[in-house]
């Protein structure tokens, strides 16, 4: 009987430390690194280029009622040339022509001429989008960011942030 609760004294030690939990402190999750592919950019640029460019196709007659944006948008060339060195226009960060005049305000031909502009260019974002396996505003924050390094000094353009100024 003396050995009894030297036994149970063993028993219970024996038991405690048998019990104690495991902790793993190892990850389960793998990380795997970033890969950017370039190469959309590159594509959407290229497909931006033969869209969007008014020198894409320069043997065809400039038609501003024509179904073809390419010829629409030459027949718009001048005039939109015209308005953004008279600082009536900008090229805002979503790839469009925005008012920029003190009092917001602009002759009914200024308006149409953007309306007409912006709405071809909605297309073409679009389009190229669809085949690019991309989104319409991606698209046109590529065109954004290529119209505002092409533009001349002196004229609007909205940095990617938001904010307007004029190029030096």
């Amino acid at each position: 009987m003396r050995y009894v609760p030297l036994f149970l004294a063993a028993a219970v030690g024996a038991a405690v430390c048998g019990c104690t939990p495991t902790i793993k402190t190892e990850s389960e999750v793998t990380i795997k690194p970033v890969q950017i592919d370039l190469n959309v950019n590159l594509k959407v640029d290229k497909e931006l280029t033969q869209a969007l460019s008014p020198d894409s196709k320069p043997d065809l007659k400039a038609d501003p009622n024509s179904s073809d944006v390419r010829e629409r948008r030459r027949a718009r060339r001048d005039q939109i040339k015209a308005f953004k060195s008279a600082q009536l226009l900008g090229e805002n960060n979503k790839g469009l022509l925005e008012v920029r005049t003190e009092n917001g305000k602009v002759t009914d031909q200024v308006r149409k001429v953007m309306e007409a502009e912006n709405s071809d260019r909605q297309l073409v974002f679009e389009v190229v989008a669809q085949k690019q396996n991309s989104t319409p505003e991606f698209v046109a924050q590529r065109w954004a960011a290529r119209m505002a390094e092409r533009a001349p000094s002196g004229v609007w353009i909205q940095t990617a942030g938001g904010d307007w100024q004029v190029k030096p």
